[in-house]
């Protein structure tokens, strides 16, 4: 099989899978549908040209190069009717459409006549049978030619009227076109003796690509930009070529050349280090001819990444983000709307061109916000149309709707969204581009990237405004709030002790007349003053009982003054904890017992070391534990125990009672605090058991605490006190 057969074969191939997937991306589209008979017109030529070079009989030849002559004719109507299409141009249009309807039908039949070719118009050239130029070839092949031409030249005349993506479509058509003449127009037959080399069939794919990527996308890639490197890339290629056989022809000049065995690869070597700085030279050239503006604004989006890491001040910084995009990539309007914390509302940061509702319009519910977090992406308006296609939900359609008609209403082209941490931070605003050309998808990648470096920087900035105002104000501040809390201390340190005092003076005053009414009602109880009257002794015994809770609180209030004002005094002696323990045991044993509770006294086994304690605080702190866990255990026990423990004697009492809540057990050793189950079973107490209990423990430098799992769960107090 020769290379010109591979070609069209593999001309072929390609084009079908362009022709299939144009035509299944979207069937009921008109423009589909006309683009892939333009495909399937030149899979016609692909493969019957690749037959008509493989064949080794004339007539056989000549059958395959009829039915592939039908080809271009084919994609020639197609290509016409689409642009007229394209430029809604089909109604003044009407007459020469049909008029080209019957030309190319008559075409079409004479295809397959002897008008149009026999077996003495046919010579032997690139391994096949070619047709000299006779009158039907040069119809068909004249009106073809027609047909492109017209199609091109009113695309070009058109396009100015169209921008945005519309325009960038049209542009990639008419390079459609273009290499649609070059690779079918290399095929001329043998015009009276001159003989034209078909490698441009090696181009004819790309026709039907470069239209299969037109119809499918709506952002492209700058069209300057890929006639630019692709100009760039055959010049390099080439000149490096010439390079190679320039150094292998001096060689050859030489009086006593080098093997081309070990020549040839040296200067192929000598080519590759050369072809970057010859690519180089080429792209700074064709630059200023095809793709200058992407060019020039790449290099400056680049530089600007650099200096966003060396601009601190916000202001400052927001303007050389606005300057820039707005300066090089020629833009009408530009604003950078930060996001504040808290409500999550914007402000204007820096705006060039918008008014200032109009920049602020787009942001005033968060349905924006949220699609732009949603979909992690920029939002352009020109693809609007086609996301409110996509979308399912009927209240999501009619938001983006609103966007997208408020999006044309203040003339934005493109929302950049600012991320930190996946969560925006603010959003740049793009108008359109002066020159009316769309977005790229270089232009997309590009602003992705600037906005990565933006959010940060931007971030950065703001959090070094918050640090250089605290700095300014801080020791300002500081000295402020330190002469607050010095004032406050000493106030509070006043007051404190005058409570303390007054505590102490009240409980004092307290005590005597206590003392007293107790003294006389215990006499009058015991008959003292005469027989009392049987009804009076019950009121008299509870009185009684009042008045010795009274006597313990005001005990108790004493206590809390004299350790507040440093005047609570320890009279330490040698003590054995077990018998302290027993005698609280033996004390309130009988209370358990009327309760229904069963009280255990697990006694070590072995004797307890004698400590040091004030025997008479520690048996108070005991007996409250004990007391307590009878008070809140409804049914079950109360377990005793106490041992040895590294250098400390613990001692626990455990409970199947009401149990403590987390909340409850950070609290239950402060002052004047009861748990809910206090207050429900034991309305009489004041709350002071456990904050004294914990302060005679501290004076002994031990430990107290307490464990519950929660409500009915039990609860198990624990105190340590230390072994001298």
């Amino acid at each position: 099989m020769n290379i010109l057969a591979l070609s069209g074969f593999i001309n072929g191939f390609l084009i079908l899978f362009f022709c299939i997937f144009v035509y299944f991306k979207n069937r009921q589209k008109l423009e589909n549908k006309i683009v892939s008979l333009a495909c399937f017109g030149l899979v016609i030529w692909g493969f019957f040209y690749g037959f008509w070079q493989i064949t080794k009989t004339e007539a056989e030849s000549l059958i395959f190069l009829r039915i592939l002559m039908s080809g271009p004719l084919i994609s020639a109507v197609a290509f016409c009717y689409f642009s007229l299409l394209t430029l809604n141009l089909l109604e003044r249009f009407k007459i020469f459409l049909k008029i080209s309807y019957l030309i190319s039908f008559l075409v079409f039949i004479s295809i397959f006549t002897p008008f149009f070719i026999n077996k003495e118009t046919t010579i032997v050239y690139y391994f096949s049978y070619w047709p000299i130029a006779t009158i039907g070839i040069n119809i068909e092949f004249i009106w073809c030619i027609f047909l492109m031409v017209f199609s091109l030249i009113l695309l070009t005349k058109k396009s100015n009227q169209f921008s945005g993506y519309k325009k960038a479509q049209i542009e990639y058509w008419i390079l459609a076109g273009i290499l649609w003449l070059v690779g079918v127009g290399s095929n001329v037959p043998p015009w009276y003796g001159i003989y034209f080399p078909p490698y441009g069939n090696f181009l004819i794919f790309l026709s039907p690509l470069v239209l299969t990527y037109a119809i499918i996308r709506y952002r492209f890639m700058d069209i300057r930009f890929i006639t630019g490197r692709t100009f760039v890339y055959l010049l390099s290629i080439i000149s490096v070529f010439g390079l190679v056989f320039f150094l292998i022809f001096l060689n050859n000049k030489l009086q006593v050349p080098v093997s081309i065995n070990i020549f040839a690869p040296i200067a192929t070597a000598i080519g590759i280090l050369f072809f970057q700085p010859v690519f180089q030279f080429f792209e700074k050239l064709a630059s200023k001819y095809f793709y200058y503006t992407f060019y020039s604004y790449q290099t400056v989006l680049t530089d600007l990444g650099k200096k966003l890491t060396q601009v601190l001040d916000l202001d400052r910084l927001s303007s050389l983000i606005v300057n820039t995009l707005t300066n090089t990539m020629k833009l009408d309007r530009t604003v950078i709307l930060l996001r504040l914390q808290g409500n999550g509302d914007y402000r204007i940061q820096k705006n060039i061109g918008f008014r200032e509702e109009n920049g602020i319009s787009l942001v005033r519910d968060n349905f924006l916000t949220a699609w732009l977090e949603k979909n992690q992406a920029p939002l352009v308006y020109e693809e609007l149309s086609l996301i409110i296609k996509d979308a399912f939900k009927k209240e999501e359609k009619e938001s983006l709707e609103k966007i997208r008609e408020n999006m044309k209403k203040i003339e934005a082209a493109l929302c950049l969204p600012l991320f930190i941490e996946n969560k925006i931070s603010g959003m740049i605003v793009l108008g359109n581009k002066i020159s009316g050309d769309p977005y790229s998808q270089q232009d997309i990648s590009l602003l992705n990237t600037l906005a990565n470096q933006s959010s940060i920087a931007l971030q950065n900035a703001k959090l070094y405004d918050q640090v250089h105002d605290l700095s300014e104000n801080l020791q300002e501040k500081i000295d402020a709030q330190t002469k607050e809390l010095k004032s406050a201390y000493e106030e509070l340190k006043v007051l404190d002790k005058a409570k303390s005092e007054f505590i102490s003076l009240a409980s004092h005053q307290l005590r005597t007349p206590l003392t007293a009414i107790k003294g006389y009602i215990s006499m009058i109880l015991e008959g003292s003053y005469g027989k009392l009257p049987g009804s009076a002794s019950k009121p008299l015994n509870n009185v009684l009982g009042s008045t010795e809770r009274l006597v313990r609180i005001v005990n108790d209030l004493l206590n809390i003054s004299k350790i507040e004002l440093g005047k609570m005094e320890l009279n330490k002696a040698p003590a054995k904890v077990e018998e302290l323990i027993t005698a609280c045991y033996e004390e309130m044993e009988h209370t358990a017992e009327i309760k229904g509770l069963k009280i255990i006294w697990n006694k070590p086994k072995s004797h307890l070391p004698e400590i040091e304690i004030d025997k008479l605080k520690i048996s108070q702190v005991i007996s409250n534990l004990i007391d307590n866990a009878i008070k809140y255990t409804q049914k079950g026990q109360v377990e005793i125990k106490a041992e040895k423990t590294d250098s400390v004697i613990r001692i626990s009492i455990k409970d199947t009672g009401e149990g403590l809540t987390e909340e409850e057990l950070k609290m239950v050793f402060e002052g004047f605090t009861r748990g809910a189950a206090g207050i429900a079973y034991w309305i009489e107490g004041a709350g002071l058991g456990l904050y004294i209990a914990k302060k005679y423990i501290d004076l002994h430098h031990g430990k107290i605490w307490v464990e519950s799992e929660g409500k009915g769960k039990g609860s198990a107090f624990y105190t340590e006190l230390p072994i001298n």
